[in-house]
């Protein structure tokens, strides 16, 4: 199995292979595993109507879900595994649903495998009409905000799709919000992440006009500056994926103001919303719980029981 890293050019190669799959998880997106490939030396194999992902996390590496028509996964999944035993690596694998661990136990039985439930990365999934029109007893307290927003701003902010002669702008804010971040709070491996981030969506722009054809930005203004942007795309027929939000948190209101808006104007039709994971933050966790998910993508981390052996990195 030869592997290719994957970059911008890998799009055109592998969409194909995601629409293959509905996966609700935040994962199986292009813009997400391109946006991430720094962190998790994400790589590629494309197989015969089917590809493999994999990636390194605390120095081992690992595979997730594969891109593969349902009549294959099991075929695909034993493709996989046969290509850890013929590394004589320990097989692991990452980020995998709650149909593919029932699969597997039927395949392999109980003494194989250790399947652990990942909390920190199961993915926020919400009520799309909830999010756009902020009705009911349960988005009471965003609905303040939100109409706070309205009457003191009235007049003055403005929604629009962003291109890229708003970039630079939406990094002033990306830096401004890294400046707001009380640093005495911030454990070590939550800077690197926002370094990550921060590199992450600095791709994403520089190469927007190959992504644009998924992607959607979008911005708030208040009195001509950009305070607010987001970014998301549809992961199946019925699902957006929000991959970032970052909005001036001086300003009551305009965090809801945009999560709302942003469905209204560009997704009024989806019916449920993908907000991705929490990775254990603790004031992460308490946000995206308020807005009320109505479900979670559970996701699992496979691990072979026998210890004896290597661990191995993606060479």
């Amino acid at each position: 199995m030869q592997l290719k890293e994957i970059t911008i050019d890998s799009k055109k190669e592998l969409d194909p292979y995601f629409d293959l799959v509905d996966y609700e998880a935040c994962e199986y997106c292009f813009t997400t595993l391109f946006m991430w490939q720094h962190a998790y030396k994400t790589m590629y194999y494309i197989g015969d109507g089917f590809a493999v992902l994999v990636g390194e996390h605390n120095g081992e590496i690992f595979s997730i879900l594969p891109l593969a028509p349902k009549d294959k996964i099991k075929d695909v999944l034993d493709f996989v595994v046969k290509y850890f035993e013929d590394q004589q690596c320990r097989i692991f694998l990452r980020g995998i649903d709650v149909d593919v661990v029932n699969l597997m136990k039927e395949i392999y039985g109980d003494e194989k495998f250790d399947f652990i439930a990942e909390r920190d990365i199961f993915d926020y999934v919400y009520d799309a009409e909830m999010l756009r029109s902020a009705k009911g007893r349960k988005m009471q307290k965003k609905r303040n905000h939100i109409n706070y927003f309205l009457r003191e701003y009235e007049g003055r902010y403005e929604y629009k799709r962003l291109g890229k002669e708003d970039f630079n702008a939406c990094l002033k804010l990306v830096d401004e919000w890294h400046d707001g971040k009380d640093l005495d709070e911030i454990e070590d491996d939550d800077e690197e992440s926002m370094n990550d981030e921060l590199r992450g969506i600095r791709k994403i722009f520089r190469h927007y006009d190959i992504l644009k054809d998924k992607l959607i930005i979008g911005g708030v203004f208040i009195d001509g500056k950009l305070e607010a942007f987001t970014m998301g795309e549809k992961i199946t027929d019925t699902m957006a994926l929000i991959h970032i939000e970052k909005a001036n948190a001086d300003i009551r209101g305009l965090y809801p103001f945009i999560n709302k808006e942003f469905l209204v104007q560009e997704f009024p039709d989806v019916e449920l919303v993908n907000r991705e994971e929490d990775m254990g933050i603790e004031g992460l966790r308490k946000a995206k719980l308020s807005y009320h998910p109505v479900k979670f993508v559970e996701k699992y981390t496979v691990r072979e029981k026998d210890s004896s052996k290597k661990i191995c990195k993606i060479s």
